[in-house]
């Protein structure tokens, strides 16, 4: 990870697990990350087994000059090129493991780099994940406002985290593997709370 911001997240998360066991949605605390709300967001899967953004933070509506409520996290991407990043996404709900993408935001003129963090969540006290908490934040400075909106991202790279301590100023180790059981469909998840 190359923004502290990410790291920061990423410790976050690992210091809310319990016993291997990834967070519930009400165990993170907004205030606890209030100077990077505007990069987070949360994601789960509707009735029909589509992933959605449940919402999204104020600098990723910025950066797309739309409202993500709602909207289908394959939305983001261009459309010959979501397959992969959500069947990652797929996979992080579904092997509790997180990930981090390295993607470019682009208005087809202009790209700049942003890692995606994807980190599995459960909405009630079961031990199956059932949606992603995430960010993005720019790799290495903002996006340009001269150069937004931006109208999707590419993927250029992703790995799947590992490691149960806190990382924090110390580099994370990953799993670059191919997918492993990577399911066609989800459960769907329940209807908004």
């Amino acid at each position: 990870m190359r923004n502290q911001a990410s790291r920061a997240i990423f410790d976050y998360w690992i210091n809310l697990k319990h016993d291997g066991a990834v967070p519930l949605k009400t165990e993170i605390d907004p205030a606890a990350l209030r100077h990077l709300l505007p990069h987070l967001f949360m994601a789960a899967m509707d009735p029909a087994g589509t992933l959605v953004f449940r919402l999204a933070g104020t600098r990723i509506c910025d950066l797309f000059d739309r409202e993500f409520r709602g909207q289908a996290f394959a939305d983001v991407w261009p459309e010959t090129d979501h397959r992969q990043p959500v069947e990652i996404a797929h996979n992080v709900i579904h092997s509790q493991q997180p990930a981090l993408l390295d993607v470019l935001a682009s208005n087809g003129h202009i790209r700049h780099a942003y890692e995606m963090l994807l980190l599995p969540i459960r909405s009630v006290e079961t031990t199956a994940s059932d949606r992603i908490f995430g960010a993005l934040v720019p790799r290495l400075s903002p996006y340009s406002v001269t150069a937004t909106p931006a109208t999707f991202l590419t993927l250029e790279n992703w790995t799947f985290l590992t490691g149960s301590g806190s990382h924090f100023g110390v580099p994370v180790t990953g799993d670059r593997g191919i997918f492993r059981n990577t399911p066609a469909r989800l459960p769907s998840d329940r209807p908004p709370s």
